[in-house]
């Protein structure tokens, strides 16, 4: 219980921590960072990327309450299901990005880091209806919510797309 508690009270500062690292680094002194000097899809790459920053925004709305859960699971679920499609035409978008570009690996390096970032980010949004779906069951590791087991694997997944962004936004100057 007591190695439990460490482990997420550690995820929370490290969720906290990683989103004011970004003001703290150093942006680079080169306008475009060497990898993608050479892409040839720079501008589609950097709508995409803002589209999933938008959905990460979002995503911060949802509000799972064991007290409430009953009265909202259905309007929660719809939503989660919302993004998880989002997210899923963006993989589409992607795919489709890399069939054009195949022969530019600049292009195909940027794809899959934002790939990435889109598959934590849907990996939260399914680990944050495997939650709702405990409460409802009445399983009690679930509705311990700040103990629960649920969460260091919500926020695991939410912290690595996080940090990705964050690289992303402070390391190329887009």
């Amino acid at each position: 219980m007591k190695k439990r508690q460490v482990l997420i009270t550690a995820i929370l500062l490290l969720s906290i921590m990683i989103n004011v690292a970004p003001v703290f680094a150093q942006e680079s002194n080169t306008t475009v960072p060497p990898m993608l000097q050479n892409a040839k899809g720079k501008d589609e790459l950097v709508s995409i990327f803002n589209e999933i920053k938008s959905i990460r925004e979002n995503i911060r709305t949802i509000d799972i309450n064991a007290l409430t859960i009953k009265d909202k699971s259905t309007e929660l679920k719809k939503q989660i299901n919302f993004y998880i499609t989002q997210l899923t035409e963006i993989e589409t978008k992607l795919d489709t990005f890399n069939k054009k570009y195949s022969n530019s690996e600049p292009d195909l390096l940027f794809s899959q880091q934002l790939n990435i970032i889109v598959e934590t980010y849907k990996m939260t949004l399914v680990q944050q209806l495997a939650l709702i779906n405990s409460l409802l069951s009445n399983d009690y590791e679930a509705s311990t919510l700040f103990h629960s087991n649920y969460l260091t694997y919500i926020y695991y997944y939410l912290s690595i797309g996080d940090q990705m962004v964050a690289y992303i936004d402070v390391y190329y100057n887009l």
